[in-house]
């Protein structure tokens, strides 16, 4: 997440350098949502000819896109990993941005492209249908989009309500749980409730507290960090089952009676019962 947060600093550094022969507004990191649809947008680029969306991807290495399978991979010392291809992410954006203007300004151009922002990266096979470009071309390549754009030209009040549009509907950005972000799968997490003392996984609950089986320290709240844990690594919302699975509970009351006195929000639905943060 970090290297990714570096490289939407990157993209924004350089849009500084920007000039256009209109009016435009840059917005960096932009966290919008449309009854379920969430999405979190690296920069938009509102002008008075269009809306343009930039992903930025921190990612070193050779870059191949093929086309014909919708595969994205980087090769490096003859082995080849599998990345998410980052043309889904930007079309899906495109389509969210369309729709997000439809009922203010449906006539106006969204289209976009991918920046990579790592400086180490090589783009050995490009795609042909969507554009990529490295960070030191984006500025050029930006003021082409918008000068090629071919649509008509917006008052500047017609870009201060999408503005204001942006910013009133803005919401906190919720980062996914690493396991995903990361694609790693659940099986390889370690589980058990992590010793205060001396980091040791795998406490156990005796009456009413934790007891470390390695330095025997014990402490009464040691599953509300191992629950935190969970949310940051696995998913964001924890059933009843998850956290005697997670924190090694076997009693399903005691796992109740613990969930309910954390301060966590809990949910029914179908039924069933799950917990998320407050």
């Amino acid at each position: 997440m970090d290297a990714g947060v570096r490289g939407e600093e990157r993209v924004f550094k350089r849009l500084r350098e920007l000039r256009l022969a209109g009016e435009f507004r840059v917005f960096s990191d932009v966290c919008l949502v449309l009854d379920d649809w969430k999405v979190q947008i690296d920069c938009l680029v509102v002008t008075d000819r269009c809306c343009i969306v930039l992903e930025s991807k921190n990612i070193s290495g050779r870059l191949y896109f093929n086309e014909e399978l919708d595969d994205f991979y980087k090769e490096e010392n003859g082995t080849e990993t599998p990345i998410f291809n980052p043309y889904f992410q930007l079309m899906r954006h495109i389509r969210f941005m369309k729709e997000f203007l439809r009922n203010t300004l449906p006539q106006m151009k969204v289209t976009g492209a991918v920046i990579m922002t790592a400086k180490s990266c090589r783009i050995m096979q490009k795609p042909t249908h969507y554009p990529i470009y490295k960070l030191e071309s984006m500025v050029e390549r930006v003021t082409q989009i918008y000068n090629s754009s071919g649509s008509e030209i917006f008052s500047v009040g017609e870009l201060e309500v999408v503005e204001k549009l942006l910013l009133e509907n803005r919401s906190a950005f919720e980062y996914p749980p690493l396991c995903e972000y990361y694609r790693i799968h659940v099986s390889e997490i370690r589980l058990g409730v992590e010793c205060p003392g001396c980091g040791v996984l795998g406490m156990r609950r005796t009456g009413k507290t934790w007891t470390c089986p390695s330095c025997h320290k014990r402490d009464r709240n040691a599953h509300k960090k191992a629950v935190d844990d969970y949310f940051w690594l696995i998913n964001n919302k924890i059933t009843n089952r998850d956290f005697r699975k997670f924190c090694m509970v076997d009693s399903i009351y005691v796992a109740s009676r613990m969930l309910s006195n954390m301060e966590l929000q809990m949910h029914r639905a179908g039924g069933k019962t799950y917990y998320t943060k407050k």
